[in-house]
């Protein structure tokens, strides 16, 4: 038996003496277990005496010919073996809370900020995991990652537990599933917003992205709420088909939940909510169809972790916006600017629709693409701006090891299929085509800006470069910064 930590048939068991798990050795601490992975880039094996230097007593890795001054266990999976030691020395927090696993390709955000908002209503004190911020009991802050690195979220979810929350929702991405770090979070309830086309640079196929969301709703126990799942969405209906724990279906064509457009302007919708149980009406104070689909998910959620209709139907006027989502900003004398997250070629067309039931004037597109992801998906994004913006600017979005221009050039071939002359402009630099852009609308037009939301760093070739989407408008429109962390309060 080796002092402080041992693997047994049965798991890890982690004595006093360890101080905390950690996979990037910068974080290592005296005490500290350090779990090596082999990365894209980068190969945490390499990193091994850096980790020993700073005081790890135990090192996992999947390298057979090492020879360490301390304990080394070698493992097939790193990452899998992360996220056991994660929650065993949490001491397993999901476990004792109520935890929603949130995933899908769009809304997820929306979504997880929506029903915890419902929960919180209910009086159910509720912390969130989100690709915006994070709350675990403490206040919010900005997250990294769309779902934390194994030993984050396992802290997160502790930090919870510890502050007498009894509720998680936790916003769940493929590359999360894919790579392990959700391996130990027991769920009481999954919930499927859509599947759409994005992230095929990792997972190669749509049956392969397809097939790893439905992992997170094979893996629910037989004890759970089951599964949520929108009714209206082909892929997620496929997601449903291979389960066998209890479903919720939400839609506006069909499901368990269907709502009902009772009438709908630019900027709001009134909505009908149906159910066998009950029936619910109420004024959602964000634009676009897509947003009835995320309340629906939202309420639908709610619906099976026990929060009343009547809850549902007073909160809903008063849903919070989520930064970079659908983010409206105006300023006398310039045109309507609004700031989104759209990434994938669904999430640009139904942004793309919203905006252009906002003003009178034309559609502005400002957007590139993500260096390094899915290419197949830019020129087919080039053809979705071409058909419903009316002048497009096309930028850098984060690089990272491409060349701005080419990928630029990969989206304009698809411009050039459908309407080559609605591109206006190119300017690699972000903050001066956004710029651009607002000085050249109307005060009638709207300006569009997609890709990156809330983001507050671009890379170039592994150099961090800080520019935020509305931080650079709010400049350009000589209106005030907002400054802090948005988030929803505990109550």
């Amino acid at each position: 038996m080796v002092p402080g930590i041992q693997k047994t048939t049965e798991g890890w068991q982690l004595g006093a003496g360890i101080a905390g798990v950690a996979i990037d050795s910068r974080r290592v601490k005296p005490g500290y277990v350090f779990v090596a992975i082999p990365g894209a880039t980068s190969d945490g094996h390499a990193f091994i005496a850096d980790a020993i230097g700073r005081g790890a007593v135990a090192v996992v890795g999947e390298n057979p010919e090492l020879d360490l001054p301390v304990p080394y266990f070698l493992v097939e999976s790193s990452r899998a073996e992360a996220a056991k030691l994660s929650a065993e020395f949490f001491r397993h927090p999901s476990h004792h809370l109520k935890t929603v696993g949130v995933t899908g390709t769009n809304g997820k955000t929306s979504v997880v900020y929506w029903l915890t908002a419902f929960l919180r209503a209910a009086g159910k004190p509720t912390g969130m995991v989100s690709s915006v911020v994070n709350d675990s009991g403490t206040g919010a802050l900005e997250s990294v990652l769309t779902t934390p690195e194994s030993p984050d979220l396992q802290g997160q979810l502790r930090s919870m537990v510890d502050h007498g929350l009894t509720h998680a929702v936790v916003e769940v991405s493929s590359h999360g599933i894919a790579q392990h770090r959700v391996d130990q979070l027991r769920l009481d309830l999954a919930l499927l917003t859509n599947i759409t086309r994005e992230h095929l640079d990792f997972h190669g196929t749509m049956e392969n992205y397809v097939d790893t969301k439905a992992q997170l709703f094979e893996r629910l126990p037989e004890d759970s709420l089951g599964a949520v799942i929108n009714a209206d969405d082909a892929y997620s209906t496929r997601v449903r088909g291979r389960l066998s724990c209890p479903v919720i279906t939400f839609g506006l064509a069909a499901g368990d939940l269907v709502g009902e457009i009772i009438s709908q302007t630019a900027w709001s919708s009134r909505v009908r909510l149906k159910h066998a149980d009950f029936e619910i009406a109420g004024q959602l104070n964000h634009p676009g169809t897509y947003n009835i689909y995320n309340l629906l998910a939202a309420a639908a959620a709610a619906y099976r972790l026990g929060v009343e209709p009547a809850v549902i139907e007073a909160a809903m006027p008063y849903l919070p916006s989520v930064p970079g989502r659908m983010q409206v900003m105006t300023s006398p004398g310039h045109p309507t600017v609004v700031v989104d997250y759209a990434h994938t070629p669904d999430g640009l067309t139904q942004s793309l629709k919203t905006v252009r039931t906002m003003v009178s004037g034309s559609v502005w597109l400002v957007f590139g693409a993500r260096g390094g992801r899915d290419r197949g998906k830019r020129p087919e994004m080039g053809r979705i701006a071409a058909t419903l913006a009316d002048h497009i600017v096309l930028t850098s979005d984060s690089p990272n090891d491409e060349e701005p221009l080419d990928i630029a050039n990969a989206i304009k071939t698809g411009i050039d299929e459908v309407a080559p002359g609605k591109l206006t402009h190119v300017e690699v630099r972000r903050d001066d085509a956004i710029r651009w852009a607002i000085q050249e609308a109307s005060s009638d037009d709207s300006v569009l800006i997609t890709g990156r939301g809330p983001e507050a760093y671009q890379n170039f070739h592994g150099q961090r470069v800080r520019l935020k989407d509305a931080e650079v408008v709010q400049d350009a429109l000589g209106v005030q910064r907002s400054e802090g962390v948005d988030g929803i309060g505990i109550h």
